[in-house]
């Protein structure tokens, strides 16, 4: 009986849901000093700044992260001697990217929706999360498909914001690199793909953050480019998912060609 299927804690979500919402509002109230510091790597001077913005997104990403898996302790399959690691990588990424996105709308009505839109995304995270925690639970596959199409969106999102704030190559690099190597492996675990993923996961992060590299000094505007490299991440992701599955064979690899380069053109032209 669907009623009889477990449902995320409603107490528990709405929480969550708040205190991160909330993290995002005080990036506009509180005020804190801030800290600048420099570091000499391989004869490039690299100038660090931490200020109130940095520390409330991080604390609403480690929210997002702690909160999924105190949701996730109340599923009826869930056994303390099974790690929840890979059900926090979604959720973290998302109160990161959609907050570097709230924090920059000026205050108003634009403001209110913002926020109101993300924490319908982050409810939308946490609940498909729970859902994939058993994969005999009938709503797996929609809560898979929804992830999967979710962390492709919030991708895009975090490369959006990276290109949007002008963070320079040295530091935008890395994080392209981590969120797309997180979100491949997470993928993989969620496909319940075979073989090395950790591997696969990071070839995947060093191709976008390869591609990042370069669109980082064309004249693109960030939406072209942020699209063109969750393009980048998605074939990536599906090539390798194809490989891992034995399934690569010249028809697929046809498929991916035709579907890149008719998105890649639809981008230019369209975006």
């Amino acid at each position: 009986m669907a009623q009889d299927l477990p449902r995320p804690d409603r107490d528990r979500l709405s929480t969550l849901t708040a205190l991160i919402v909330l993290a995002y509002g005080l990036v506009r109230i509180v005020a804190l000093p801030e800290l600048r510091a420099s570091l000499a790597v391989l004869g490039l001077l690299l100038e660090l700044e931490f200020n109130a913005q940095l520390l409330l997104l991080s604390l609403a990403s480690a929210l997002a992260v702690v909160g999924t898996d105190w949701i996730l302790r109340s599923h009826p399959a869930y056994r303390p001697e099974r790690s929840t690691l890979e059900h926090w990588i979604i959720p973290g990424l998302a109160a990161l990217g959609i907050g570097a996105l709230v924090i920059r709308l000026p205050l108003g009505p634009q403001l209110w929706v913002g926020l109101l839109l993300a924490a319908g995304i982050l409810i939308a995270v946490l609940v498909a999360e729970f859902l994939a925690v058993a994969a005999d639970d009938p709503r797996f596959d929609a809560a898979a498909l929804s992830l999967r199409i979710l962390a492709y969106l919030l991708l895009i999102e975090t490369f959006f914001a990276l290109r949007a704030a002008g963070v320079r190559a040295a530091f935008s690099m890395p994080l392209i690199f981590f969120a797309s190597a997180l979100i491949a492996w997470r993928l993989f675990r969620l496909a319940d793909s075979p073989g090395p993923l950790w591997q696969h996961a990071s070839m995947i992060g060093l191709v976008v953050a390869q591609i990042g590299w370069a669109l980082h000094y064309w004249p693109l505007d960030p939406l072209k480019a942020s699209l063109i490299l969750g393009l980048a991440a998605y074939l990536a992701s599906g090539f390798s998912q194809s490989y891992l599955e034995g399934e690569l064979r010249s028809g697929r690899l046809v498929e991916y060609a035709l579907v890149g380069g008719f998105a890649l053109v639809a981008i230019l032209i369209l975006a």
